[in-house]
């Protein structure tokens, strides 16, 4: 919605249907007024009347809510020009909200299904400024004024020119999505929606009788699995389940993927029922970082991440540039990302000492001490629980062991290397491996750490620290003291030189 403001400049208002969104914490009171309709089923004009004569009370505090949602919908503004896009919001309190388009890092358009018959799109858009990892700008569109908009700012019109120059097949994709998918994640992903949805949510597994859909699955593996314990198929189905939720949740956020470069922009298109369309930066793009698990890494295969405002900041989101590569092919897109691949002549490298195997492996193996002995205790104390103790203590000593042979791997393959601008980095994070080459300007604190066994033999944890709108350390584990404080001394120069 557009309309002319003091100046003669365009002035424009948000979708309406953002109206909802200013009312979305408390349109859950609606389900009360709603479920009490159900009893007067089949509907007719006198039941209609006998209802509203009973829900007249919760109906009026539901328009109260949408009145409130809608003058805060009216109050918010925006307008833009070939220097800045501004907003203003707020009712009693204004606040504004001015952005440079040369200061723009990273825009986000979404674009989902339940909003494209509107002819409506939400669009974030990100700067390198604060230390707050959120959007500096959030906006609901009308389709016609993002079209309006991309003809202004430069890096959304990155999206409609340039070739195609990754298209991930469907059989990555599949791959990928099995991959990074975890129970854990799916349950993180369920609990999120149990608490924003409330009573609603509640409501609903009580409809779909989703307690008893998990007892009818448990008694049909019973039949198969002979001598397990009933719990134990039960807590199995659960992380089944859970498995399934995040790997089809990553499947349709990150399906579809395709990805353009252009002369200063990057464009990456992703997404099923809701398509997202990110507008990046080139030099906003802090650092790449290739991941790996330990069968990506025997395989020879890589996902290319990288680091940049507003591309990934949310926790439930991977900043993901290339799903999934040979580790091979992911050097030609690293040098358009102006990182160095490889360093041919580096001034400095530095591996880990494997005398020092304890400082990878003491995670894993204290766990595993730990299972075995709380084993025993508790198969002593609860006899009549036997089964369900092995059981539990089996599922946790899988990942511990997987965990192990991570980190054994870690420890012949962990390094560091340095030439006059990049420090590159081998290190593992938990189950993921990580290279990451970073520019000697984006790294912000080093910091080195010893015991004092370390000390008698001259080794030392390093840790590096990159600048972001959420800082992330690194830690590289058992190195040479003398390499790391020659990495630490040459970080220091470099930063005195750029500040003279």
């Amino acid at each position: 919605m557009m309309r002319l403001g003091t100046a003669g400049e365009a002035v424009y208002r948000e979708h309406p249907i953002k109206i909802l969104r200013y009312s979305a914490k408390n349109l859950w009171l609606l389900i009360f007024p709603l479920l009490r309709s159900l009893r007067f089923y089949p509907f007719s004009l006198q039941k209609l009347i006998d209802w509203g004569a009973g829900a007249w009370f919760d109906l009026l505090v539901a328009l109260l809510i949408l009145g409130i949602g809608t003058l805060r919908w009216h109050a918010c503004t925006y307008y833009f020009d070939e220097v800045s896009i501004r907003s203003q919001s707020g009712i009693l309190l204004r606040r504004g909200t001015e952005i440079p388009l040369e200061r723009i890092a990273s825009t986000v358009e979404e674009h989902p299904f339940y909003l494209r018959p509107l002819r409506a799109a939400c669009l974030q858009i990100s700067t390198a400024a604060g230390a707050v990892p959120e959007a500096d700008m959030h906006l609901t569109l009308y389709l016609r004024d993002l079209h309006r908009l991309r003809q202004h700012i430069p890096v959304l019109q990155n999206g409609s020119t340039g070739a195609v120059a990754y298209h991930t097949p469907a059989w990555r994709m599949l791959l990928f999505s099995a991959l990074f998918s975890s129970s854990f994640s799916g349950a993180i992903y369920i609990a999120t929606i149990c608490f924003q949805g409330g009573r609603i949510t509640s409501d609903l597994v009580k409809q779909f009788q989703a307690q008893q859909i998990l007892e009818d699955a448990t008694d049909r593996a019973s039949t198969a699995f002979h001598g397990v314990p009933r719990i134990a198929i039960t807590i199995g189905i659960v992380i089944l389940a859970l498995w399934l939720i995040s790997f089809g949740r990553n499947l349709l956020r990150y399906g579809r993927f395709r990805m353009r470069f252009g002369e200063e922009f990057i464009s990456v298109h992703t997404g099923i029922l809701t398509r997202r369309r990110y507008h990046l930066r080139d030099n906003a793009i802090i650092f790449p970082d290739l991941r790996q698990n330990l069968l990506m890494k025997i395989f020879g295969m890589v996902s290319l991440h990288i680091r940049c405002p507003g591309y990934g900041s949310r926790r439930d989101t991977l900043p993901v540039l290339i799903p999934l590569i040979r580790k091979k092919g992911s050097q030609a897109l690293l040098e358009k990302l102006h990182t160095v691949p490889v360093m041919e002549h580096p001034k400095l490298h530095a591996r880990s000492n494997i005398r020092f195997f304890w400082s990878f492996v003491w995670p894993p193996v204290i766990g595993l001490c730990a299972i075995l002995p709380a084993r025993f205790i508790l198969l002593w104390l609860l006899p009549n629980l036997g089964a369900i103790i092995r059981f539990c203590s089996v599922m946790l000593i899988i990942p511990l062991v997987w965990l192990l042979c991570i980190r054994i791997v870690a420890m012949f393959t962990e390094s560091v290397t340095m030439d006059d601008q990049h420090l590159q980095m081998h290190f593992c994070s938990w189950f993921t491996f990580h290279t990451i080459t970073v520019n000697h300007a984006r790294i912000v604190r080093t910091d080195l750490m010893q015991t004092p066994a370390q000390k008698m033999y001259g080794v030392c944890h390093l840790y590096i620290t990159c600048n972001g709108p959420r800082q992330q350390r690194f830690k590289l584990t058992a190195l040479p003291e003398a390499k790391a404080r020659e990495i630490v001394e040459t970080l220091a120069r470099t930063e005195m030189q750029d500040m003279s």
